[in-house]
């Protein structure tokens, strides 16, 4: 990846929720496309909560959804598209930056860089 192409760091309030991020995370860990059931499974959740944050998520444009049959089982799967990756991989750069800073005087490194959204505050 070229600086170029390196996504900025910025906290995402789409991606931020907990669930949101733990499925951004589950998409973006390798597999093309992640089945309904195997993504349910491995974010712990119901059924209709990760109904309801996928098509959050695909509303965004971070996230592209294929419908099909497997036999004559209908099926679902997920995908982040290139957009929903790179705002993921500025949201988890943020959150590394943030947790590099730490408060003064409690023994950190005051040289770490601040997160873009903490320095401006």
């Amino acid at each position: 990846m070229t600086p170029a192409d390196k996504p900025a760091a910025a906290l995402d309030p789409v991606i931020h929720p907990i669930t949101r991020l733990s499925i951004c995370g589950l998409l973006a860990s390798g597999a093309e496309w992640v089945e309904f059931a195997a993504l349910r499974d491995a974010a712990g959740i119901s059924d209709s909560l990760l109904s309801k944050q996928t098509r959050f998520l695909e509303e965004a444009g971070y996230v592209e959804v294929r419908k099909g049959a497997v036999g004559r089982r209908p099926r679902t799967w997920f995908r982040l598209t290139p957009g929903g990756r790179k705002a993921f991989q500025g949201h988890v750069a943020w959150l590394q930056q943030a947790a590099r800073v730490s408060p003064e005087g409690a023994g950190g490194d005051a040289a770490a860089p601040a997160p873009r959204a903490l320095a401006e505050s």
